[in-house]
């Protein structure tokens, strides 16, 4: 036998392996089985949603056996064109699934409406979910609690996603960990590019729009990375964010006339740096509240929050001595640095408590290269000892009598907006302080110039444009 043309065989190679990447596509409808369906699906290969809508439906793909260079695609037929409402649910367990193109309107009935595995012990890694419309256009009892997306497992990303209009009890976004608590298969995930709200407060505790983590499981590692984006009214209840895990990062979001503060409320080690709180002078717009271990809030720009207590621009909570996991854990080796704060109704608010037991005051922490422009307000309320903070080279515009602990520099300001909207200095009107080694970065996310710049901009470094609306939520849209 003649052996095949080298010309020809690459080419066959390559035809196979073509579609041997793409796989092959499988359709659904309303009302057909997509159990049976996900047992013939292979990496690779499509499982396409038809246009229309599908209520009260019951969607769960079991172990979807996807790879990390073949993932198996679970699309609408065509982007926005498949809304699922009403009593419906999506689940999905396996790996390397890409969920993409879908509404979910009106969902409701479920504790977990759209959630990254199909039973207890069966989870879904390495998932993404993309370009997806999670929204409420109808009234519904608000009573009911309904969690829109619940993610479980480890190492998905969350993506060009919009949520908006909830109005019933359970957080909107919800990250779940394991009981196991050296599971490095949990976790890990990377949360971008979504638009949040708006949600209009509900009047009790549970309207979070994202809880990372559990009281419970909020001793272990989540790593997940919450970045680049855009919150909105989402005035639910006083956590916007509530952290519940350790080693977080929330790092270039924007907060935009939200009612409430981004809540470190249990966990140790996370990481606040380069976020945008832009209250807009609306009632109950906060900023960052601290409670725990080792968390680090640097290079934030806050602007016009009218919240206090809790809602504060920065709060650090006292906490209590050998605290259980749903009290409040002390604030120890707590770092605030290089964070502007513009015409905030509290700048920093420390040793807020709320229960008699809450006595353990903030420890061997560090309240540094701050720039604060307090105006009318005096900069700091304190309400338990200071003597476990430092305070050094921080900048204040007006020192009231309640201000002297800062040790603050007093300083002028006449700065102009920039393109973006936010206060920026020029190289000329930067105050400059002594230098803080550990404080590298700035609010772009540059390395910052030898001379230490108080507040969170440094005029000598390339800047980064604000995260903007049009940026985050679906790209269909």
């Amino acid at each position: 036998m003649r052996s095949m043309p080298r010309g020809l065989l690459l080419a066959t190679v390559l035809l196979l392996a073509a579609l041997d990447v793409h796989g092959a596509e499988f359709s659904l409808s309303p009302g057909e089985d997509s159990d049976q369906l996900a047992r013939r699906v292979q990496a690779g290969d499509s499982i396409i949603l038809r246009d229309g809508v599908w209520r009260d439906v019951s969607l769960c793909f079991a172990k979807l056996p996807g790879m990390s260079d073949r993932p198996i695609e679970l699309r609408a037929e065509t982007p926005g064109g498949v809304v699922l409402s009403g009593r419906s649910e999506f689940c999905v367990s396996g790996q390397h699934v890409v969920i993409s193109g879908i509404i979910f309107r009106d969902l409701h009935g479920y504790d977990d409406a759209v959630q990254f595995r199909t039973d207890s012990s069966t989870l879904a890694h390495h998932c993404r979910i993309t370009d997806c419309l999670f929204d409420q256009t109808v009234t519904i009892d608000p009573t009911e609690n309904t969690h829109w997306l619940s993610i479980f497992g480890g190492h998905h990303r969350i993506d060009h996603c919009r949520f908006e209009g909830k109005t019933t009890g359970g957080t909107t976004m919800v990250v779940w960990l394991s009981n196991a608590a050296l599971d490095a298969s949990i976790g890990h995930h990377q949360i971008n590019h979504n638009h949040f709200g708006p949600r209009p407060e509900l009047g009790r505790n549970g309207g979070e729009t994202i809880r990372i983590g559990t009281s419970k499981t909020s001793e272990q590692r989540c790593a997940a990375t919450v970045e680049s984006n855009y919150f909105h009214a989402c005035d639910g209840e006083s956590e916007i964010i509530s952290n519940k895990s350790c080693d977080n990062i929330y790092r270039h979001n924007r907060f935009d006339r939200c009612a409430g503060a981004l809540t470190l409320r249990h966990g140790h080690r996370c990481v606040v740096d380069g976020n945008a709180f832009l209250g807009g002078k609306k009632r109950k717009t906060g900023g960052v509240r601290i409670i725990g271990r080792s968390h680090q809030v640097v290079n934030n720009y806050m602007e016009g929050l009218r919240g206090d207590a809790e809602r504060a621009a920065i709060c650090l909570m006292n906490g209590i001595r050998d605290s259980p996991l749903n009290g409040y854990a002390p604030v120890n080796d707590a770092k605030v640095a290089g964070n502007t704060l513009i015409d905030c109704k509290v700048s920093l608010e420390i040793g807020l408590h709320d229960q008699t037991d809450q006595v353990v005051a903030p420890s061997e922490c560090v309240i540094h290269h701050n720039l604060l422009i307090n105006g009318k307000w005096p900069a700091l309320r304190l309400h338990s000892s200071s003597e476990g903070i430092q305070f050094f080279d921080n900048a204040v515009s007006s020192i009231h009598p309640s201000d002297t602990i800062l040790n603050a520099t007093r300083c002028e300001f006449g700065w102009r907006r920039d393109d973006d909207g936010l206060f920026r200095p020029s190289i000329q009107e930067a105050i400059r302080v002594e230098s803080a080694p550990e404080l590298q970065s700035d609010f772009d996310g540059q390395r910052r110039s030898i001379e230490s710049i108080v507040g969170c901009d440094d005029p000598k470094t390339s800047r980064r444009s604000l995260i903007s609306p049009e940026e985050t939520g679906p790209r269909w849209q």
